[in-house]
């Protein structure tokens, strides 16, 4: 940590030159008798004294490395802000806060040298200019320097200090709309930095007429570049163009996007993504309560995947998407809907066309205190395959950890298999992830699933993540027809308080010509249960069962949920579940023992507010068990005290979190982390 007040970088000091350079030439040339109109005149005066105290222990061990360590952290700070314009409220508006802070902190860690207690000073600082706020165009300039505290995600060291400027540029007159933006952030911490810049333009048009016709077009285009002190590099491109209009019995909707980003670790580690997707979607409603909907869907992908431990690695996706639904409502009880689907795939291995049908007739009648449901389906789809399809950058998005996702196709290669955790902290990388180190493939069952039991240590666990995989299907030249039959019956009885559910589904597939590679399916799907809500309370019990002669099993799921006030002053909040899944062993090719597989995952919040004024408490806390070929546990709990009296706010809370996992197949890991604070804020005015 340093000591002493930082002092300005230089590009801080010329930035906030072109700063005062661009108000002044806002400024028109007046007469001396003028020039007094335009000084600062403040509305609003503040001033503010923090001091925050904290204690922080984390652990972890497996993995690569053993690390514990322990961080006390002491830091006073004095601000000041002021709130006020120039000229008038209507032509520039500003806002002002400077902080001086004055920082001791303890840090102890088995992987460094413990250099006793460090005393140290931070000079921060935000500040925004306001211009024309009140009109349809508006421009924001502003400039900010702090030292961000990110709880929960285990930062080692609190000298992390983030600068960021920029400016934001708004129109907003109908039927126009545009926004532009310009943002550049620095982050510095414990001798690392990292940077990213970030460009924003989007806009709209929107039109309605008196006849009650509407058109819409949009588009956005949105770079950004990263880099870090560690030799990462990358930058990321979005575009998105799209319309909307509205002829009332006829619609159209389309949408053009790319996505790509290059990103470069060294020269033995790369990641290469390119999106392009085309979509359009024509609806028209005609009479006697018909309607159809026809979609065309175009893609392009393609990524290349390079590291030091595994040969360079391509994967190619590009095909078109034609969907045609023709769609009848009888009433108000009965859906018919017949669709007709072809949808052709090219890799650089082989191509895959398909061509579907199908019909589904949805009945729903209102009984004496409740509704009753049921539905009926049939489809036929042919497949003619030649050669291996890839799947590029399939998104898994707000995935639990730990926690299992199951891949969307089946006859996967499982050496081609890789999963990317896209990181929501500075710079916001895209991290290949280790199999046996932080996730683990489970391959005895169809589809393959993907276990992640472990991040890198920056990432807190347990948590929701978004993950992106990318994979190859096994080759091979075959036609194959799949038939499809289903059916759903449901009961709403005594005014949504019983549900009881029950649905099938049938699939059976035939090798037409070729060699298909593994079996085709010829399953059978159960599923009942019953759904009971009263109140705030609601509960679910299901069982599940498949008869495939690939990947058996059948499985009991609970779910009970409550969300509610408990009393005037008492929120609550809880959910809890179970999921035993009884895998019964797959034959030929598949073959593979029986064996268990049970998850439990719990999570609850309760807020009070105390009978004291402006005084709450808040305690919080969640637990997952997966008990299978992983074994993994996660826990996290939080707590807070807030009180509001006067001119101060004090804040105590106390948050921990730990996981652990193990396998026969994969390294042993445990982590656990822990954090007390103290904040108490003062309006001195």
């Amino acid at each position: 940590m340093s000591s002493g007040a930082a002092t300005p970088t230089p590009r801080r000091r010329t930035y906030a030159l072109l700063l005062a350079c661009a108000v002044a030439s806002l400024c028109p040339r007046l007469a001396p008798a003028q020039w007094k109109d335009f000084i600062p005149v403040p509305y609003e005066n503040h001033a503010f004294i923090d001091t925050y105290s904290s204690y922080e222990r984390d652990s972890a061990s497996g993995g690569y490395d053993d690390v514990t360590w322990h961080d006390t952290f002491l830091r006073q700070r004095l601000t000041l802000q002021s709130l006020g314009y120039s000229y008038s409220p209507r032509f520039m508006q500003y806002q002002v806060a400077v902080s001086g802070a004055a920082t001791e902190e303890g840090y102890d860690s088995s992987a460094i040298k413990d250099d006793g207690w460090e005393y140290g000073g931070a000079f921060e600082y935000d500040a925004r200019l306001f211009f024309l706020p009140e009109h349809p165009y508006n421009l924001q300039l502003f400039a900010s320097r702090y030292e961000p505290m990110f709880k929960q995600q285990a930062a080692t060291r609190h000298d992390s200090v983030a600068d960021t400027y920029g400016t934001l540029l708004r129109y907003r007159r109908k039927p126009y709309f545009f926004n532009a933006s310009f943002i550049d952030t620095t982050l510095d911490s414990s001798g690392s930095s990292s940077n990213v810049k970030r460009l924003g333009l989007d806009g709209e048009y929107f039109k309605r007429f008196g006849n009650g016709y509407e058109v819409s077009m949009n588009g956005a285009v949105k770079p950004s570049w990263y880099d870090d002190s560690e030799g990462l590099q990358g930058t990321s491109e979005e575009y998105l163009l799209g319309n909307f209009v509205n002829l009332k019995r006829v619609r159209l909707n389309s949408s053009i996007s790319q996505n790509s980003f290059e990103e470069d670790q060294d020269p033995d580690q790369s990641y290469d993504a390119d999106q392009f997707q085309w979509w359009e979607m024509m609806s028209v409603y005609l009479p006697m309560g018909f309607r159809t909907n026809l979609t065309y869907r175009y893609h392009d992908n393609e990524s290349t995947v390079a590291n030091a431990w595994q040969p360079e690695r391509k994967f190619s996706d590009d095909g078109n998407n034609v969907q045609l639904d023709v769609i009848h409502r009888l009433y108000d009880s009965l859906d018919t809907t017949y669709r007709l689907l072809h949808d052709s795939r090219n890799s650089a291995g082989g191509e895959t066309t398909l061509l579907g049908q199908s019909l589904s007739v949805d009945y729903n009648k209102r009984i004496p205190r409740g509704r009753f449901a049921t539905g009926l389906s049939l489809g036929r789809s042919d497949t003619d395959n030649t050669g291996f399809a890839d799947i590029v950058n399939d998104p898994y998005i707000a995935t639990a950890v730990p926690g299992t996702f199951a891949l969307r196709q089946q006859n996967v290669d499982q050496q081609s298999i890789v999963v990317f955790l896209k990181s929501p902290l500075p710079p916001f990388d895209t991290i290949l992830l280790v199999e046996g180190v932080h996730y683990q493939t489970n391959t005895s069952i169809e589809p393959f699933e993907i276990q992640v039991f472990g991040l890198p240590a920056e990432f807190v666990i347990p948590g929701t993540y978004d993950f992106f995989v990318s994979y190859s299907l096994l080759g091979g030249d075959f036609e194959l027809r799949t038939d499809t039959l289903g059916t759903n019956v449901t009961f709403e009885l005594f005014d949504d308080l019983l549900t009881p559910f029950f649905r099938y589904l049938a699939l059976r597939s035939d090798v037409l010509s070729g060699q298909f590679p593994g079996i085709p399916v010829d399953s059978n799907a159960y599923a009942t249960g019953l759904l009971v809500h009263y109140g705030p309370l609601r509960a679910r019990g299901e069982y599940q069962y498949l008869d495939w002669e690939v990947n058996p099993r059948r499985a009991w799921k609970t779910e009970l949920q409550y969300v509610g006030s408990i009393d005037r002053a008492t929120n609550a909040y809880g959910t809890a579940s179970y999921l035993n899944t009884h895998y019964l062993g797959g034959q030929g090719i598949y073959y593979s023992d029986e064996y268990e597989e049970e998850t439990v995952t719990t999570s609850g919040n309760l807020t009070r507010q105390l009978p004291f004024r402006n005084m709450s408490v808040s305690i919080g806390g969640s637990y997952s068990h997966i008990q299978g070929l992983v074994e993994s546990n996660a826990w996290s709990v939080s707590s807070a005290f807030v009180w509001h009296i006067g001119k101060v706010d004090l804040s105590i809370g106390l948050s921990a979190y730990g996981a652990d996992s193990s396998s026969g197949q994969s390294l042993t890991t445990d982590r656990d982390h822990e954090l007390f604070y103290v904040s108490l804020r003062r309006q001195l005015l």
